[in-house]
């Protein structure tokens, strides 16, 4: 996932910037999850749509053309699918919200006198836990999609 230019006020200038990074990072990963459900939904609709729009294409005697294209369309949807896999992406991004969430809410529940150099400790390796989990996942992924060896010559 790629974070894009913030514009908003840095992060290290505010009070507390633990908390600002973190707050920072759950805007990220919310808005992640939803850029990649609507694109999980719209690559499954579509899919579900062009493949079934063929079949009655075909019993409607419609052009070939046309049925062409309907099927074309269903193709095109599933390699995208395929392509971009958004379904793992919004699993991953929801986990990554949630454990920050989480963890802000833990050390928002402590008392400001409480907020000390330990709680600032435990959020900030939240933060850095969900960053190596995803850098991980995100990793274990690419190589899963690595394409599979050649097979060697027979002879």
């Amino acid at each position: 996932m790629r974070r894009q230019a913030s514009t908003e006020e840095d992060w290290t200038s505010q009070a507390d910037p633990v908390l600002a990074l973190a707050q920072k990072d759950l805007v990220f990963y919310g808005r992640q999850r939803d850029r990649a459900r609507r694109e999980h939904y719209i690559t499954e609709i579509g899919a579900l749509v062009a493949t079934s729009s063929t079949v009655v294409a075909a019993g409607l005697h419609a052009p070939a053309w046309l049925t062409a294209l309907i099927a074309g369309t269903a193709v095109f949807f599933t390699g995208m699918r395929q392509l971009f896999n958004p379904a793992p992406r919004w699993v991953l991004a929801s986990q990554s919200r949630e454990t920050l969430r989480r963890s802000i809410d833990r050390y928002l529940l402590l008392p400001p006198a409480e907020r000390d150099t330990a709680a600032r400790a435990a959020l900030h390796a939240a933060i850095e836990d969900v960053g190596a989990n995803e850098l991980r996942e995100w990793s274990e992924a690419q190589h899963q999609r690595a394409a599979p060896p050649v097979p060697g010559a027979q002879g």
